[in-house]
């Protein structure tokens, strides 16, 4: 069981683990009703989304390309599975990544829909290799349990799209800070590291080396210094911390690299948050874990975050 803080602190990744509850589903194996904006579903409730890999599928690379698929194959290039050959082929970030995005715009209500109310569309933040800014399409759907039926991707400059949604109409980008700096470490101010809490939660301790996982008293002295070279590293390049966004309270975050056992290996990622005149760092994440969270706001232009492996997916 998650402490209460753990449970405030979780991070999208560790929500995400907690399957049961995104699939609506209790221990007696009976399926609870789920709600139109529950964390993680409000895209499957709220369209009919035809086929979908299952994850019997994604995990063994078979089966037929789905709508993610065809949206990989549409959007400018990026590595949106893990490096690892065996991970090759589910877009699996891609996959958390509109996933989190039509929460967001379900949440922003930038989900627009025509006069007639017979589409809909939401903006997924992404473009083709020609920046055309790229579109989920949907029509109204007779079944009462979806009241949308998914059509495709569209490109701005698509017939049935520009019918349908003349640029006035056309659904804005999600946003998930009023404040630009928001996305920018402060170095000025302090950071303060829960060392403790890092090292007794077992979820944290889990990720690190294992050679400092069988060792508390080296695994914090490695802590403490990987910290200060963090400290160092963003003020040199502010690009080092990276932002991310946690959907349990709606705010944004940043990651900052630590490199536990080798200067030039990034072993986790701190999580910080900024609280008034300091920053606190309060859980720790695999680097992929670090990368799927980070890329529900973009790209991260960063020289140690790369995508994630499949068993760290969001």
């Amino acid at each position: 069981m998650m402490s209460s803080e753990d449970q405030v602190n979780a991070s999208p990744a560790d929500i995400a683990r907690l399957k049961q509850h995104f699939d609506g589903a209790d221990p007696s194996g009976t399926r609870a009703p789920r709600t139109l904006g529950s964390p993680g579903n409000a895209l499957y409730d709220y369209a009919h989304l035809g086929y979908v890999r299952s994850g019997a599928n994604l995990s063994h690379g078979t089966g037929d390309p789905d709508l993610f698929d065809r949206l990989a194959d549409l959007a400018e290039h990026e590595r949106w599975d893990g490096l690892e050959a065996e991970a090759q082929g589910g877009n699996r970030i891609l996959r958390n990544y509109i996933r989190w995005t039509f929460e967001r715009a379900h949440q922003q209500d930038k989900i627009s829909t025509t006069a007639d109310r017979n589409y809909s569309a939401f903006n997924t933040g992404l473009a083709t290799d020609r920046q055309a800014t790229i579109y989920g399409l949907f029509r109204r759907n007779n079944r009462p349990d979806k009241p949308w039926a998914f059509v495709d991707w569209r490109v701005e400059s698509g017939r049935d799209f520009m019918d349908h949604f003349p640029p006035s109409m056309r659904p804005d980008v999600v946003t998930y800070a009023d404040n630009p700096a928001d996305y920018i470490y402060d170095w000025r101010q302090e950071l303060v590291v829960n060392v403790d809490h890092i090292l007794d939660d077992q979820g944290n301790l889990e990720r690190f080396p294992a050679a400092l996982r069988e060792n508390p008293h080296l695994a914090r002295m490695a802590l403490k210094g990987a910290v200060d070279g963090a400290e160092d590293r963003v003020r040199r390049n502010y690009k080092a911390a990276v932002p991310t966004w946690y959907p349990a309270q709606d705010r944004v975050q940043l990651l900052l690299p630590l490199s536990l056992l080798d200067a030039i290996v990034v072993d986790l990622a701190l999580v910080v948050s900024r609280q008034g005149e300091y920053y606190r760092g309060h859980t720790v994440l695999t680097t992929a874990m670090a990368y799927n969270n980070a890329r529900l706001l973009a790209r991260p232009d960063s020289d140690w975050l790369q995508p994630a492996v499949a068993e760290d997916e969001v």
